[in-house]
């Protein structure tokens, strides 16, 4: 054989041999960084641990929050899994236990985490990953947000003039209301916010110099009306998207007036003191462009004592 046919024929067994090379070293980098394949069992027996414990009242959240492996096992509870790596007390709605499915070596950096002082009542041992029981104390404890309220609100297109077109809810419309094609449905989904997921008011602007409102009243509202607001990730990634605009006044007061960058995904607070048996919210949201390119606006709000808005 000649030198050029040697070489010729040495090539592809040359890059066969950096592609093994490439796949074993690609294989050694997922044991280490993911440790023993024994810690897989290892949350596989705390999920299913997890799930023989949980109660319709419990939040569970697993730790580190970007860790996949007990996920198809929490599958029959996966209802009650709050997603956040960093929770506010707004995400706990309804929660009165969590359960922390945690890498055992990482305890104490989810106990920190947690938007109040946490005690661990009970622990579960599997090994490498631990079940930890936290009671999410009563004075902290959330019942609701305004997406209960949607049904009894009034929604509304309104015009630069003040002529008003109401938005529509069918029988069979639980807690949505049709506003047409410029705007859609205003209804309580799930949105990215802040590389978190919310629970929120969908209500996107109109196009045209016209605005959407959404009136309601809150009753036994605590200390704090807190509202929050803002862009998801989804609309803020666009080139196109342009800025969008809001108002919130609380018993005739403005507590905000803001416009958001169209690339920024913000999730602000704005809380407003009420210190009564009800309080009449009103939520104006536009958009600077006449044509608004994939505006998705998200809010909500909740009743907060001193204590918990703090």
């Amino acid at each position: 054989m000649s030198n050029s046919s040697a070489r010729s024929s040495l090539g592809p067994l040359f890059a066969a041999g950096l592609l093994c090379l490439a796949a074993f070293g690609s294989l050694c980098a997922q044991c280490h960084c993911h440790g023993d394949p024994s810690d897989a069992d290892d949350w596989q027996r705390a999920a299913e641990a997890t799930v023989e414990m949980a109660e319709p009242t419990d939040g569970i959240a697993v730790h580190p929050a970007w860790s996949k492996a007990p996920l198809p096992d929490l599958q029959p509870v996966g209802n009650l899994i709050v997603p956040h790596e960093q929770p506010l007390i707004e995400d706990l709605i309804g929660v009165r236990q969590l359960l922390v499915v945690s890498e055992s070596n990482r305890r104490s950096d989810i106990v920190e985490r947690l938007p109040f002082d946490a005690e661990v009542t009970d622990d579960h041992d599997f090994d490498s990953v631990e079940v930890l029981e936290i009671p999410v104390p009563a004075t902290y404890q959330i019942d609701d947000d305004l997406s209960s309220t949607l049904d009894d609100a009034d929604v509304a297109v309104v015009d630069t003039d003040g002529e008003s077109r109401d938005c529509r809810q069918r029988a069979t419309d639980a807690g949505r209301w049709r506003c047409g094609d410029d705007v859609g449905e205003v209804r309580s989904i799930r949105a990215e916010i802040e590389d978190q997921p919310r629970r929120c008011i969908r209500a996107h602007p109109p196009s045209g110099s016209r605005k959407l409102v959404v009136e309601t009243t809150v009753d036994e509202p605590a200390d704090i009306l807190r509202i929050r607001a803002g862009l998801d990730n989804r609309a803020a990634r666009l080139a196109a998207g342009d800025d969008v605009i809001y108002r919130v006044m609380v018993d005739g007061d403005h507590i905000a007036d803001e416009q958001i960058d169209g690339h920024r995904s913000l999730w602000r607070a704005h809380d407003a003191r009420t210190d009564g048996d009800q309080a009449s919210l009103r939520l104006e949201v536009e958009s600077v462009a006449d044509e608004p390119h994939e505006r998705r606006f998200c809010f909500n709000g909740w009743k907060l004592t001193d204590e918990q808005a703090r």
